[in-house]
């Protein structure tokens, strides 16, 4: 298995240096400078802004994605599938209605099968997003383990188990976030993203944050459930600290990266 970091700066000077060691760049498919420059340290991949769910494909430049994969050597094209509450003005957030969760899970295999006509279904990866209940933007049966499984069962996508996603829904909805993870399809997981959850001024909870101590525990867990055999072994796994741009770069502190990056390289060789 192999260890990812978001590219930044910060990580850039410390792979240079030869302070920590790592197998390649996550980089963001908005700039493919950005690639060129990553790619003289280390090989890199890409990770796509792309939804199943809300009918927006119609505007992505396929063709971009097409040459950044192919010039990366991406294996997977991943896909967030969403449900926003947008898109579904007349849906409680917490709906258990039969006939509305169907909506929402057509929507979502209508948008997978753009995807999957273009890549093909074993080159398609599933990422579960964050559903925090009252008065956010997510709806509840999107991040429902079972509705996740029919998803990518009925499609032959794999899973992109996001474990810093997984915390904050469990957090924010009261359920056990390893009985969570454990009901996903694991049996189908390709790649796996860890990074930190800490609360922000106002106590609402974001990710890509340091590591703290309970996410650390999580990530020991999660990686053990793969080394005994109870999930398969993804091709990579990233941690999602730092980055580049204003919603990042705030946020990407080298000595966090110095620090921690060995921590995990270590946990998952």
């Amino acid at each position: 298995m192999k260890l990812a970091v978001n590219y930044s700066l910060e990580i850039e000077r410390l792979v240079r240096d030869s302070m920590i060691e790592i197998d390649m760049f996550k980089c963001p498919d908005f700039s493919k400078e950005l690639i060129y420059r990553a790619e003289q340290l280390r090989p890199c991949y890409v990770h796509f802004g792309l939804n199943a769910g809300n009918c927006k494909l119609n505007k992505v430049d396929w063709e971009k994605i097409e040459a950044l994969r192919k010039y990366t050597a991406t294996p997977f094209v991943n896909v967030h599938a969403v449900a926003y509450v947008k898109d579904y003005p007349e849906v409680d957030i917490f709906t258990t209605n039969p006939s509305e969760i169907n909506q929402i899970v057509q929507a979502t295999l209508d948008d997978l099968g753009v995807v999957i006509d273009r890549f093909g279904a074993e080159n398609i990866i599933i990422e579960n997003v964050i559903c925090r209940g009252i008065n956010e933007n997510m709806l509840k049966p999107i991040i429902d383990p079972e509705i996740l499984s029919k998803i990518v069962k009925e499609t032959g996508c794999g899973l992109l188990l996001d474990t810093a996603h997984a915390q904050m829904t469990s957090k924010c909805l009261g359920l056990n976030v390893r009985e969570y993870i454990s009901s996903l399809p694991l049996d189908r997981l390709k790649e796996l993203h860890i990074t930190g959850v800490q609360p922000d001024q106002k106590g609402r909870l974001r990710d890509s944050m340091p590591m703290s101590e309970e996410d650390w525990e999580l990530a020991k867990w999660v990686i053990q459930q793969i080394k005994t055999g109870y999930c398969q072994e993804p091709w990579i796994t990233s941690l999602e600290y730092g980055g580049v741009g204003p919603k990042f770069e705030w946020r990407t502190d080298e000595e966090v990266l110095a620090k921690q990056v060995p921590v995990l390289f270590d946990l998952i060789k």
